[in-house]
């Protein structure tokens, strides 16, 4: 499954006397990585004036107990690159009762390997924790969600059916949409850990079919993130020409240990994962903050479970991979 995602709308909400989280990922001298847990506090209390006159065309989207929630909650944001200073920006302004920032580059260097990320996972996983994280390289970002069997509410437009007794004809067999009439819908879903996400077995029909239309994003983030283990950093300007070559070594093993064409994956992807893009930070921040409020306030169908950009074409994709 995969949809565009045209832009990025910060949005404010929370929850109840629940813990929810999300996990972490780390950041290094390149890429602008952030995770972030989440807590949840009573979401009791009512909202002063003041608070309902800042948060106006909050409530108004979200509606007053989704602001409640977010009100309640505190986050714990790890890592402080642009990445993770945009995410940051947008939870502040949707009204988060506290956010406490973790900057330390030797904890968070650890903490950037795909081994450490697939056991934070785990571990929130298991402890029906919901977890994210997400990257900047260059001019391509991610962000990945587990958040377990996740529910959520909602709205959608009543449909207005015919009357018995109107005349046959082309209008009257279609089902007619009221737009001033909606209803909340509860719906849920689940999500696969990012290790069974990272590995998906290709070599089925299914898996195949579906190949034709799995963005190119997803098989560079397994080559960068597999750059990252070896070398324990990510690539850097200063070593172009070295990690250039080590790149391309890296997406040839890799797709070969996956049973797919290197082609599938251009030569030139190496010119535009160096450094990180201020603009692709504030566009993956606020798309990863964005989905940590949905997950909060339970409002909307959250991105199950990948999130690419390309920040040389300019547009978003969700991608749902894993086991099935």
């Amino acid at each position: 499954m995969r949809r565009s995602t045209p832009g990025v709308l910060p949005a404010a909400v929370g929850g109840a006397r629940v813990r929810r989280a999300v996990g972490l990922s780390g950041y290094g001298a390149e890429a602008g990585r952030a995770g972030a847990m989440v807590e949840k506090e009573e979401a009791g209390g009512g909202i002063s004036e003041e608070e309902a006159a800042q948060y106006d065309r909050q409530i108004r989207l979200w509606g007053l107990e989704a602001q409640k929630r977010l009100r309640a909650s505190r986050v714990l944001l790890v890592g402080l690159k642009g990445l993770g200073a945009e995410i940051a920006k947008n939870l502040i302004l949707a009204g988060v009762k506290g956010l406490t920032m973790l900057d330390h580059e030797q904890v968070c260097l650890t903490c950037c390997s795909r081994d450490v990320i697939v056991k934070v996972d785990q571990i929130c996983h298991k402890n029906s924790i919901k977890f994210f994280t997400g990257d900047v390289f260059g001019y391509h970002g991610y962000t990945f969600a587990n958040l377990g069997e996740h529910e959520f509410v909602e709205e959608k437009t009543k449909v207005a059916k015919v009357s018995q007794g109107v005349e046959d004809g082309p209008d009257t067999k279609r089902a007619k949409l009221d737009s001033s009439e909606t209803t909340m819908v509860k719906k849920k879903v689940v999500f696969c850990p990012v290790k069974e996400a990272l590995e998906v077995d290709w070599s089925s029909e299914k898996a195949k079919a579906a190949l034709k239309r799995t963005t190119s994003d997803y098989f560079l983030l397994q080559v960068l993130l597999k750059f990252r283990t070896d070398k324990g950093r990510d690539p850097s300007s200063d070593t172009y020409e070295e990690d250039s070559e080590l790149l391309l070594q890296i997406r040839n093993d890799v797709l070969d240990s996956l049973g797919i064409s290197p082609d599938l994956l251009p030569e030139d992807f190496v010119r535009y994962c160096f450094s990180e893009m201020a603009p692709v930070c504030a566009v993956v921040g606020g798309i990863l903050a964005q989905e940590i409020v949905k997950a909060l306030s339970q409002r909307d169908p959250p991105h199950n479970n990948f999130f690419f950009f390309d920040g040389m074409k300019g547009n978003g994709i969700v991608e749902c991979l894993g086991p099935k």
